[in-house]
């Protein structure tokens, strides 16, 4: 008789777990594939930039190839910004889809003007520009690694108070925080 009853308590457990098993399976899991993929993913984006960024602080600048070396490098540069903007950004990273553009869209600007720079005739203005989007591309990149190991930079968002004291942020149709084009970012990033 307790055979019987032993492999009957072994039935429900059975039956209960598979839709437990399943029901895990469903929920959980492809949020965490999502995001262990989206991580993976922006680790060999980093690593690309850290390669690259070695790279162009290595060329010599007397070499007669150094200008097709730094293009070069600054073309896989930008192809990587691209990558890593068309990457699906997971929930819990507020803002990062938006900064990725903006940081590709300001890599592309850049190293078109570094091509204008170094295969034409030389002209500071353009040489400033591409500086400067450079730049700008560089900040977002920062803000970027911040919000991904969990710290949300204050300076990237502006929230206006109205006459009630109440942040804009509060409502969905008024919660669209305002990007600002920071100076004082980290002194960490690649430069050409």
């Amino acid at each position: 008789m307790k055979k019987t009853l032993l492999k009957k308590k072994h039935k429900l457990k059975g039956k209960f777990l598979l839709p437990a098993v399943i029901l895990l399976i469903l929920t959980g899991c492809g949020k965490n594939e999502e995001l262990e993929i989206y991580k993976a993913n922006m680790d060999q984006f980093f690593e690309n930039i850290r390669i690259i960024d070695s790279s162009i602080n290595a060329i010599d600048p007397n070499s007669e190839t150094s200008t097709a070396e730094l293009l070069s490098l600054l073309d896989s540069m930008d192809t990587s910004f691209a990558q890593m903007a068309a990457l699906e950004v997971p929930e819990g990273f507020p803002g990062v889809d938006e900064l990725a553009d903006d940081a590709s869209a300001y890599m592309s600007e850049a190293v078109s003007y570094y091509h204008q720079v170094y295969e034409g005739e030389f002209d500071a203005a353009v040489a400033d520009a591409a500086y400067q989007n450079y730049e700008q591309a560089n900040i977002r990149f920062q803000y970027i690694v911040s919000i991904i190991h969990g710290n949300i930079p204050e300076e990237i968002f502006t929230y206006e108070e109205d006459e009630a004291g109440n942040q804009d942020g509060e409502n969905a149709d008024e919660g669209e925080a305002e990007m600002e084009d920071s100076e004082g970012a980290d002194d960490t990033e690649a430069a050409p």
